[in-house]
């Protein structure tokens, strides 16, 4: 589980860079692999089930985690349009408030403290 936490910190650190040199981009691009990587957390963690793709989490969380597929499944679009659009700071922020939202309403915020704290 450890290195759950380690995936999340390096998509979180790539994604606050990117952010602060205007690369919206790329950084909505890093902020929601780390909300996946939560997502793949709660999921093994939770359901001891490995996911291997955005699919399978979205199936896994659809079943079990309604609530927050119905979070992750609001902001898909702006990670998909990061891939022919340009990306606004706002963009940015609606992916930092869901990470925030899907790790205090799945309840492993705790473990995720130190790195939360940075956005």
């Amino acid at each position: 589980m450890e290195e759950y936490k380690q995936i999340f910190r390096d998509f979180l650190e790539e994604a606050i860079s990117a952010e602060s040199n205007k690369r919206y981009g790329v950084a909505v691009s890093n902020y929601y692999k780390s909300l996946t990587t939560i997502c793949s957390y709660l999921i093994e963690n939770k359901l001891r089930k490995n996911p291997k793709s955005h699919t399978e989490i979205f199936l896994f969380l659809k079943i079990s985690f309604p609530e927050i597929h119905k979070i992750i499944d609001e902001i898909f679009t702006i990670y998909t349009d990061s891939y022919n659009h340009i990306i606004k700071r706002e963009d940015c922020n609606k992916i930092k408030d869901a990470i925030k939202e899907v790790a205090k309403f799945s309840g492993i915020e705790k473990e995720f403290e130190t790195y939360l704290k940075k956005i």
